[in-house]
């Protein structure tokens, strides 16, 4: 495709069109490839005629907008000043594109600024600034200008009700929905709601304004059915989508991700087979969904046929498809192989780079991790939490304690507060390389209050380096953290009888267990998966057909 927009640009230039329609398409190729630069040059310097830039201006708007990035932001200055330059502001589409833009980026001074330029502003650009306050939260300031709006459309509804939904006050959603006049409220009102409600959790209230919709459209479907998947309650989720009259891509997705999200491989895989067989074409989506589904099997074999299925049914490679292939080859041992996927890509996310770095740790590779994350530092991505969990548990597994000292003591220039999972990667840190004292302090000024793994760590040190002392201190800090708390609290038991257990006190951890067996006391048993030999017609459906 990018070929393709350099070669009508060539032809364009080539021939002198003076066709703005022609230019106008050729903006909109570059900005589907998010090749916002080349768009902005073609505009800047290749338009044959001036009055051409009026009907395009709003065409690099939009793409800006779509793009919503701090350089997006300084393209859309950069052509507000043209607008300005050119007298084209006053004009009421591109008054109403700059405010979107603004809103899209996150500018709200500059939005509204562009607002109060527009002489002859109509009710869609007021729903522009509305929708950038609703966005941003500021439901004062989305509501004085509601107040002010001479007329509302059911988009001004649904906007201000997604504002307080999004916002989590869902007392205030309602509010303004049941205030929507009826020939207002439509099944987009109705669906933001129904969304609100599952966001927030509350799924039998969610359920209760569902039923009551008169009329229900694709998306409100897969809300309650990703909704259900989230809550726990799978028999539920299965339900709602067995009543979907006409089921569509979007509906399949929801299914078959809610299954791989909660671990249930074998049921996201039927869920795609049976897909293929209602004749529903997957897209990048789905085959995220099915190789998570294939990574947690561990089946190499099965994660190789659908890495050939999406090449065969040509299958757009996005980063979820592309993070999903690293994951998959990852979890299936083959690293080599992932490790080409991930080199071979030209632009990589924060999740790519993640991925890749925790395989490489878990697979006990430390050094090869650690170096990648330093390659990762001087790239264009920003590590994340989930990125330094990964690099400090390399660093813990490898030894490298100076350098993880030095990724700790480096989360300000990430811009990353420390938790309490990234103590407890420092703790164990240290700790396993005998920086028990160290460790100790560090667990002592911790902001939030330290978890069972932080102290069960702790302890292990204590007996691994043979620290008498230290592990009396510990010691005594878990008695007094447990006399604070009810002893009947099963949490307790079970908290303590973790720190035993962490800490390698086989004994004292199968005496607390006996404890609260005597008390009544149950834990939740864990459980672990195992491939079932999911026949290849349940990855393939006819896709071979």
């Amino acid at each position: 495709m990018a070929n393709r927009a350099r070669q009508l640009h060539a032809i364009y230039l080539t021939s002198g069109s003076h066709d703005a329609d022609k230019w106008a398409h050729l903006l909109k190729e570059y900005a589907s490839l998010s090749s916002l630069r080349e768009a902005a040059l073609v505009y800047a310097r290749n338009l044959p005629r001036r009055t051409h830039h009026q009907r395009l201006l709003p065409v690099l708007l939009k793409a800006a907008a779509a793009e919503a990035s701090r350089a997006a932001h300084g393209l859309g200055r950069s052509l507000h000043a043209e607008a300005l330059k050119s007298s084209f502001s006053g004009d009421l589409l591109v008054g109403t594109t700059l405010v979107s833009m603004y809103c899209k980026c996150g500018a709200l001074e500059d939005a509204r600024r562009a607002f109060d330029e527009t002489p002859d502003r109509n009710v869609v650009t007021c729903n522009a600034l509305l929708a950038g306050y609703a966005a941003a939260g500021d439901m004062d300031a989305a509501l004085a200008l509601f107040d002010g709006m001479p007329s509302w459309t059911s988009v001004t509804w649904a906007t201000l009700i997604r504002g307080f939904a999004e916002k989590g006050d869902m007392a205030g959603a309602r509010r303004w929905f049941d205030a929507t006049p009826p020939g207002m409220r439509n099944v987009v009102t109705w669906t933001v709601v129904v969304q609100g409600y599952v966001a927030a959790g509350d799924m039998e209230t969610a359920r209760e304004v569902f039923d009551r919709m008169p009329v229900r459209n694709a998306f409100v479907w897969s809300s309650m059915v990703t909704g259900y998947f989230k809550a726990g309650d799978t028999e539920a989720a299965q339900e709602v989508f067995d009543r979907i009259p006409r089921r569509n891509l979007v509906n399949w997705n929801a299914l078959i991700a809610g299954y791989a999200q909660i671990g249930c491989s074998e049921k996201a895989l039927q869920a795609f087979h049976s897909m293929m067989e209602e004749r529903i074409k997957p897209d990048e989506f789905t085959m995220a969904s099915v190789l998570s589904a294939c990574a947690q099997f561990g089946s190499l074999e099965q994660g190789k046929k659908v890495h050939d299925f999406i090449n065969r049914k040509h299958i757009r490679k996005n980063h979820f498809v592309m993070n999903g292939l690293i994951d998959m080859y990852a979890k299936c041992g083959d690293l080599a192989y992932a490790r080409g996927i991930f080199d071979s890509m030209r632009w990589k996310n924060t999740e790519c780079w993640n991925t890749m770095i925790s395989a490489l740790a878990s697979h006990g590779r430390s050094e090869e991790a650690l170096q990648l994350f330093f390659i990762m530092e001087r790239s264009e991505q920003k590590p994340n939490v989930i990125t330094l969990l990964a690099v400090l548990g390399a660093c813990t597994h490898g030894g490298f304690v100076d350098e993880g000292l030095r990724v700790f003591n480096n989360l300000e220039a990430y811009d990353i507060e420390a938790g309490v999972e990234l103590y407890g990667c420092l703790v164990d840190l240290l700790g396993r390389t005998g920086k028990v004292k160290e460790a100790y302090e560090i667990v002592k000024n911790i902001p939030e209050e330290p978890n069972e793994v932080i102290w069960g760590s702790l302890l292990g040190a204590c007996r691994v380096h043979g620290d008498a002392e230290m592990s009396r201190l510990v010691s005594d800090d878990i008695r007094r953290l447990h006399s604070r708390r009810p002893s009947s609290n099963d949490a307790e038991y079970i908290m303590l009888s973790n720190i035993m257990a962490a800490s390698e006190r086989w004994e004292q951890a199968e005496q607390l267990r006996r404890k609260m067996a005597r008390h009544g006391i149950e834990k939740t048993p864990g459980c672990s998966s195992l491939e079932l030999g999911i026949p290849e017609s349940q990855v393939y459906g006819d896709s071979r057909q």
